[in-house]
């Protein structure tokens, strides 16, 4: 089955140079997900549009982002 292309520019970008990883500190578990799926984790439009942003226009190869409900968030470079 063909991939389905993405309509949102910021999410294609993402998935194409990207990895994910979400820990979650309180129950202790990591996981790997795409941009799509990041955007069902974080419900606040807004700050997902600000890390979108920070890493497509930066030139770190990882980014970090640490949420008060005890989410941890990376962003690798593929």
């Amino acid at each position: 089955m063909a991939a389905v292309k993405s309509n949102n520019q910021k999410r294609a970008l993402i998935n194409q140079n990207f990895i994910i990883r979400i820990t979650d500190r309180n129950q202790k578990y990591t996981r790997l997900c795409g941009a799509g799926q990041y955007s069902k984790v974080i419900e606040n439009e807004q700050l997902k549009t600000k890390h979108f942003n920070k890493v497509l226009e930066g030139g770190l190869d990882k980014y970090t982002f640490s949420l008060r409900r005890g989410l941890k968030i990376e962003f690798l470079s593929k």
